[in-house]
């Protein structure tokens, strides 16, 4: 009886041991090198201030525990990334933070993605960029990139950014794919409505 004992405490010893401690080094490594473009991937916005300011709080640097990421408990892999452009309340209406703090025009505020940083996240299964002001990506680091490493990515969300015609050639080898949505984007022609 005390052998049966024994096994149950080292099996649940030893699945205790594949539940991980935090994301893995290399995944919060890739994280940090977004944060230039995603200036909000660590932080917590909370509310506007009476005084206009944002208030954002520093979250834990365990990035499983960030607000934007959800990761495999088992794994410590990242699953989920949510790096849309927050939102903030105000006594009014809810504000796009990046609109509430840029004063120029949106077109002046373009840039171009290098999907390839995304290369890391092997079992990212849902990613979204919703608003960003994303108008394509880099010469030869597109979303043709991830299809060889991300190949369980089911949900991409690109809506509300500045993507044209030529972002859908370079969609087309993610398989995965169960939901894409680009919403909102400056597509022309007989389909502009995706």
């Amino acid at each position: 009886m005390e052998s049966k004992g024994l096994t149950m405490v080292l099996i649940v010893l030893s699945l205790g041991a594949g539940l991980c401690d935090g994301c893995l080094e290399e995944e919060r490594l890739a994280l940090f090198q977004l944060k230039p473009f995603f200036h909000f991937i660590d932080h917590r916005v909370q509310y506007l201030n009476y005084d206009d300011s944002v208030e954002e709080r520093e979250s834990s640097s365990d990035c499983c525990e960030w607000e934007r990421v959800v990761c495999n408990p088992t794994s410590g892999r990242i699953t989920h990334l949510s790096l849309d452009v927050p939102y903030v309340e105000t006594s009014y209406d809810l504000v796009d933070i990046v609109e509430y703090n840029y004063m120029g025009s949106p077109e002046e505020n373009y840039w171009y993605l290098n999907a390839s940083l995304f290369l890391p996240f092997e079992e990212l299964q849902n990613l979204s960029l919703r608003g960003n002001s994303v108008a394509g990506c880099i010469a030869n680091q597109g979303f043709e990139r991830l299809s060889s490493r991300l190949n369980k990515l089911e949900i991409l969300d690109l809506s509300e950014n500045y993507f044209n015609n030529s972002i859908l050639a370079s969609l087309g080898g993610l398989s995965s794919l169960n939901s894409l949505n680009l919403a909102n984007n400056k597509f022309t022609g007989s389909n502009s409505t995706y």
